[in-house]
């Protein structure tokens, strides 16, 4: 047996685990779809443009953030794809802290900010509840050539 990804699946998670699971990741992910669509400029024209200049950022960041929460959503939704998941995991609760820290860091209210940090713990939270066989374990650098 090869070191490469491996399921860990030491015991079928519990219902209301799964159920949180699935609630907490569906939340997730519709916000990152509509989100997305912000970013990307369909719904509320222009309102992330102006709240980037506020940050100091390029406006060209909004279409790749858009690109990248929808592409994120999908992963999480799509079975298999484990290290993709990671990948993402990781992605998005850098954008969401990227966020929080921002509005921090120019003085924004608390109000203004309080949800990014929230989406960060919720993507979090995700991550921690997702069952087995949505886990990867023992990824070792040879687990790409091996698929």
């Amino acid at each position: 047996m090869s070191t490469s990804a491996v399921l860990s699946q030491p015991h079928a998670p519990s219902r209301g685990r799964l159920i949180a699971y699935w609630l907490v990741t569906l939340f997730i992910c519709f916000e990152l779809i509509y989100g997305g669509l912000w970013d990307l400029n369909v719904l509320n024209k222009n309102y992330v443009y102006g709240v980037l200049e506020h940050l100091g950022y390029p406006l060209y960041l909004a279409a790749l953030l858009g690109v990248c929460k929808f592409a994120a959503a999908i992963v999480f939704l799509s079975p298999g794809l484990l290290l993709l998941k990671e990948w993402a995991y990781a992605g998005i609760v850098i954008l969401f802290s990227a966020a929080f820290l921002s509005h921090l860091i120019v003085g924004d209210g608390l109000w203004t900010f309080v949800w990014s940090l929230l989406f960060s713990l919720l993507t979090v939270l995700s991550w921690a509840l997702r069952p087995g066989n949505r886990r990867l374990v023992g990824y070792s650098s040879n687990a790409l050539a091996q698929e």
